[in-house]
């Protein structure tokens, strides 16, 4: 196995991985040693299994190596339908979860049946200019991390089964979302992607984060200088779709435009 495995010590923190997906993880996890790459379970599910939110959500898992390879033997192996998107390096593999032990459902599954796990290689970005997207290569674990968009969204997991749930959290998210705030990685995140401001105000709301100082004073920068206005509608359209689909979205609209009149807090 490649050098990753050293991210993860015995003393790092375990994560109470959902009964509904924990075999499957395990499997991902001995079929990564077999094909000789790394897997690790990253981002959202990550912070809500922290959180010790129980429900199934979509998994996300980031590979080392080959991804797209990877996709293809966990969909033979866990005979699952798989959708490539071999011009990005991803697929999405969709199974059903397996039952919990009260024999209850998560809300997804009520919906679709259906669990899915979005496959993608580790990788690095850079930005051109502001609001452009970014140049992608291929990456280690700590690259894959840095370039998201918040601590809070920037940890790790581990799926090898003799080390499932060990976190990886090398930016701090575990301590930001045990002081309730929204922090970015590094200063120029706003600047390099402006959508990070209306996802910001879903995060911020859904767990009631206060954004961290430095993050205000680079949130209240991105806005003076009108950075949200260079992204294409898409984008723009993309994320209030996601906002919409919030607990309460009224809430986060609500939010926003305080920070549109650069009321952040």
């Amino acid at each position: 196995m490649r050098g990753e495995r050293k991210v993860a010590d015995s003393a790092a923190p375990t994560i109470a991985v959902p009964a509904e997906v924990k075999p499957l993880l395990e499997r991902l996890g001995e079929l990564a040693r077999e094909q000789g790459v790394s897997a690790y379970a990253v981002g959202g599910c990550v912070r809500d299994w922290w959180l010790g939110l129980r429900q199934i959500t979509d998994v996300d898992v980031a590979v080392v190596g080959d991804a797209l390879g990877f996709a293809r033997c966990a969909a033979a192996q866990l005979r699952s339908g798989i959708t490539p998107h071999e011009q990005f390096g991803t697929a999405t593999l969709e199974l059903q979860p397996e039952p919990s032990p009260s024999g209850n459902r998560s809300r997804r599954a009520e919906r679709s049946g259906l669990l899915r796990i979005d496959v993608a290689t580790c990788r690095k970005e850079t930005y051109a200019k502001p609001a452009a997207y970014p140049k992608v290569a291929a990456g280690q674990l700590a690259d894959d991390l840095f370039r998201r968009d918040f601590t809070i969204n920037a940890m790790a997991m581990e799926i090898l089964p003799e080390r499932l749930g060990r976190l990886i959290d090398p930016h701090g998210g575990r301590a930001d979302l045990k002081r309730a705030l929204l922090r970015i990685l590094h200063e120029k995140s706003f600047r390099d992607d402006p959508s990070r401001i209306l996802r910001a105000a879903r995060f911020a709301e859904r767990y009631q984060l206060s954004v961290e100082p430095s993050t205000a004073r680079c949130l209240r920068g991105a806005v003076e200088a009108g950075l949200l206005g260079r992204l294409n509608r898409g984008r723009v359209r993309k994320e209030l779709e996601r906002l919409a689909e919030e607990p309460d979205p009224i809430a986060c609209l609500t939010r926003l435009g305080r920070w549109l009149n650069l009321e952040i807090s």
